[in-house]
């Protein structure tokens, strides 16, 4: 399909500031927002840049949010722009500890084939005790580290980081308890937590993780891909302890 010059350049224009901001909000830039929806040539050209670019186009009540593919070495992060992001302290083991966590919540806030949230809110004790029950369960796997390898995801490494972590660490000479950090299981909860909260896919509020619009966007419209680690996730999903946690409140 060829494109009229003036709709390419919007189309690109849109990019542009989506590349900037991370999302196209009618709220907050209802020109574009509007020409998206109204134009076809224009909505038609950028869904292609998008498409070409390795960028999936997530939309959500009246907005837009972008979500780079698996591996697009322009737009994606590598794990050492993560584990950065993460800071010191933060290895291999730790992040995938992280990605770990980050799959749980997914898959707590997402039933198979659903394309909503089926609760409002995670608490954070139920968080906690959903992590430890889900690698209490890896111990039934005899090879753990050849299932790492299957499904090129450390879960040994995962499994031996978070048994080797006391539930809660104290400051020095305090009494209280150390929130950020790779110290503990409380704090490595808190530093995925903030780090969703940072890339705007969650917000913390009393004690509970609540999903945002952009990351329920991102859901439906990248992470069910096939390509984004879908097996991963239903393996996790999958994972189950005797005597585990009572499903949280809504």
């Amino acid at each position: 399909m060829k494109y009229d010059k003036e709709k390419l350049t919007t189309a690109l224009d849109i990019l542009y500031y989506m590349l900037s901001t991370n999302s196209l909000e009618q709220s907050k830039c209802p020109k574009y927002y509007l020409i998206y929806e109204q134009d076809a040539e224009v909505r038609d050209a950028l869904e292609l840049c998008t498409e070409r670019f390795g960028l999936y186009l997530c939309r959500r009540d009246n907005a837009l949010y972008l979500s780079s593919g698996v591996g697009n070495k322009v737009f994606g992060v590598t794990n050492a722009d993560i584990k950065y992001e993460l800071g010191k302290g933060f290895n291999n083991p730790e992040m995938y500890t992280v990605f770990f966590i980050m799959h749980i919540i997914v898959t707590e806030f997402y039933e198979e084939s659903m394309y909503d949230t089926h609760r409002q809110k995670l608490p954070k004790d139920y968080l906690l005790e959903t992590i430890d029950s889900k690698i209490r369960a890896m111990s039934d796997f005899e090879d753990l580290q050849k299932l790492s390898e299957d499904y090129k995801f450390n879960f040994s490494e995962i499994k031996e980081l978070w048994d080797s972590l006391p539930t809660r660490e104290l400051r020095e000479n305090s009494d209280d308890e150390k929130q950020k950090g790779t110290g503990s299981k409380i704090t490595m909860m808190n530093e995925t937590i903030y780090f969703m909260e940072k890339h705007d896919l969650v917000i913390e509020h009393n004690n509970a993780v609540y999903p945002t619009n952009r990351f329920k966007a991102v859901i439906a419209e990248a992470y069910n891909n096939q390509d984004i680690q879908k097996d991963i996730r239903e393996f996790i999903e999958s994972l189950t302890f005797e005597g585990g946690v009572e499903d949280a409140k809504n």
